[in-house]
């Protein structure tokens, strides 16, 4: 016997709510009892009295936001679903890595019928697995800090619906192969993420010292040793070798070219003072 599930929606705007209702209705008949919100007060209202499975939760509500809610939710111990964000094109940049570097999903509106179904499917296999709090904690960790503040950890999507947290000084590199990402940690150990690189390139390298030097290969520069340009060889401070493309080999050399001179001259202005 197919399992039913509960969902609810939490979305201010009324045609939208029913649009998205009508939509999940469509595409994923398990879902099969759908209630909706209109404010942050009603939602809290109706999730500490009745527990659901998934919540469809609107970033930009009118009397806050949907971060908000879980914190109330989170302080309170009452976060026992799984969360399918919804935001407009205009969210914030560094509100969309907060969710990614907390292994949640998002879907821009108007909603895709495909990303739906994907975002759905992927929810209801994490259910079983209960990873909710760990995951709303990360994610709260970085949207109550200012833009600029980072934390030290990130989580990853492996196989059967995992999700592992990672300390991001404990990650060597990340290496792709297609749709999937390896990544190498200190400790030897290889794990296998169900995104690829491209998920995980642009909030490594402008969070973290992390540089790409090919198209498959990101690697954390607190591990990087030396860089041989002329063999376009990346050695690792446990001695692994990695080679460069011609193209990232180049920008990588110059980029440590200059913070080199950078090094440089605050040593001589340090000397300057000295004397």
């Amino acid at each position: 016997m197919e399992q039913n599930y509960t969902a609810l929606i939490v979305e201010d705007i009324q045609d939208t709510s029913d649009y998205i209702k009508t939509r999940i209705r469509h595409l994923i008949p398990q879902l099969h009892t759908i209630h909706q919100a209109f404010t942050i007060e009603e939602a809290h209202a109706f999730l500490v009295k009745q527990p659901v499975d998934i919540v469809f939760l609107d970033i930009q509500l009118p009397t806050g936001t949907g971060f908000d809610l879980l914190k109330q939710l989170s302080d309170e111990g009452k976060v026992n679903f799984e969360i399918i964000f919804i935001t407009g094109e205009s969210a914030k940049e560094y509100t969309l890595r907060a969710i990614k570097y907390s292994a949640l999903d998002f879907l821009y509106k108007p909603l895709d019928d495909t990303e739906l179904l994907v975002a759905v499917n992927k929810a209801l296999q994490k259910i079983s697995n209960k990873h909710f709090n760990h995951q709303i904690k990360l994610l709260l960790d970085r949207v109550t800090d200012s833009p600029g503040t980072t934390s030290n950890k990130i989580a990853f999507h492996l196989h059967n619906g995992i999700i592992e947290f990672l300390h991001i000084d404990d990650i060597k590199y990340l290496q792709a192969d297609g749709v999937i990402t390896y990544i190498y940690l200190q400790n030897t150990t290889k794990l296998t993420a169900t995104k690829n690189l491209g998920f995980y390139k642009e909030m490594l390298i402008s969070d973290y010292n992390f540089h790409l030097i090919s198209n498959s290969l990101l690697v954390n520069g607190d591990y990087i040793k030396r860089y041989d340009h002329r063999q376009l060889l990346v050695t690792l401070t446990d001695d692994t070798h990695l080679y460069a493309s011609k193209r990232y080999g180049k920008e990588f050399k110059d980029q440590f070219a200059a913070r080199g001179a950078l090094a440089g001259f605050k040593n001589r202005i340090k000397e300057w003072w000295k004397g």
